[in-house]
């Protein structure tokens, strides 16, 4: 869970656990004083992060071990750098509160990623764009923990070892315990943390692209599509840009119904009036993989939208947002009022 373990906050309260943390601070002194960081220290998650929690909510969707509603964060989060990846993102929210978005731990830890509050304070993002950073939002704090990841993975990454166990030992016990240790710290709670979360990535992966396959039958035309799309999460937004390292929502439909020898206009005002035969925006049942779900935008109108998304089906859709957020999947409920459908796999030669 993430905590302030080196920076004080104490990770628990059994005697073997605050021994632990004594030898962490001092460890952490000598390496505050010798690499001159400050603040940052701080691990992520606190040892245990397996206790203390309240619970785990019942998963709603097809998907073994994760809820269906966070796999699409998840799935965008995962590609934030390249020491993590979504299965391994999934594995380590299971470790640090079971994907309980209301867990909190007896060290003052909350939300799905259990942020300490000095470490939400300094890392805590608005991942959903509501205006507010909330570590109980697994919208924010889903995010917040990926990026959290890669900070500290960038803060290790002189150490000698393997990157993703460096990382994930930082994000549980803090930088600077790795830095003191040069490597992993020999922690019991902080090696078994680790252990468990490596040798469940794989499982979570599996678990994710089961989930995040369309259902229901799936044309030719959509499927490259929406697989090359899939391949841009976590890529930049910019507006006007053409890939291949960033995007602006048209530029992305654009691009991954290229992919798929299906020629669409540039931009989304054109994109609106042919990209395949409309449908019914009432019908969410009719809608299918691939289908493209317009909206106002902040540049828009209903009748002449300013922003598109391709929808995956179940309620999920794929888009690029805005300046200064990435590629991401989103649920319909977190997707702008849906003005128009169409769909271009209908276009396919």
């Amino acid at each position: 869970m993430t905590t302030e373990a080196a920076a004080g906050g104490g990770p628990g309260t059994n005697a073997s656990t605050t021994a632990i943390a004594v030898v962490l601070a001092v460890g952490l002194v000598l390496t505050v004083v010798a690499a001159g960081i400050l603040g940052g220290l701080a691990g992520a998650g606190a040892f245990g992060s397996d206790t203390d929690d309240t619970g785990t909510p019942a998963v709603t969707g097809p998907v073994t071990g994760i809820p269906a509603e966070y796999v699409g964060a998840i799935l965008s989060a995962g590609r934030t750098c390249t020491a993590l990846s979504p299965g391994l993102l999934a594995a380590q929210l299971k470790q640090e509160s079971g994907f309980n978005p209301t867990a909190r731990s007896g060290v003052g830890a909350v939300g799905i990623a259990q942020f300490m509050p000095a470490t939400w304070a300094a890392h805590g993002v608005d991942g959903n764009g509501d205006g507010r950073a909330d570590p109980l939002d697994p919208a924010d704090a889903i995010p917040a923990a990926a990026r959290y990841d890669c900070a500290v993975a960038a803060t290790v990454a002189r150490v000698p070892g393997d990157p993703v166990r460096l990382m994930l030992a930082a994000y549980n016990a803090g930088p600077g315990a790795v830095l003191a240790a040069g490597g992993v710290p020999p922690y019991a709670e902080t090696q078994t943390y680790v252990a468990k979360i490596i040798s469940g990535a794989a499982a979570m992966t599996a678990a994710i692209n089961a989930a995040t396959m369309p259902p229901g039958t799936l044309t030719p035309a959509a499927g490259t599509a929406i697989t090359f799309a899939r391949h841009q999460l976590g890529k930049p937004y910019h507006l006007g840009a053409n890939g291949p390292d960033s995007w602006d929502c048209s530029s992305l439909v654009q691009a991954a119904y290229a992919n798929a020898s299906i020629t669409l206009p540039r931009t989304t005002y054109d994109q609106a009036g042919s990209s395949g035969p409309s449908i019914p925006v009432g019908d969410i049942d009719g809608w299918q993989p691939g289908d493209l779900l317009f909206a106002a935008g902040s540049d828009g109108t209903p009748d002449n939208p300013g922003h598109v998304g391709i929808y995956l089906g179940d309620r999920q859709v794929l888009h690029a947002p805005k300046t200064g957020d990435v590629v991401k999947i989103v649920t319909l409920d977190h997707y702008e009022k849906v003005t128009g459908v169409t769909r271009p796999a209908a276009l396919q030669p």
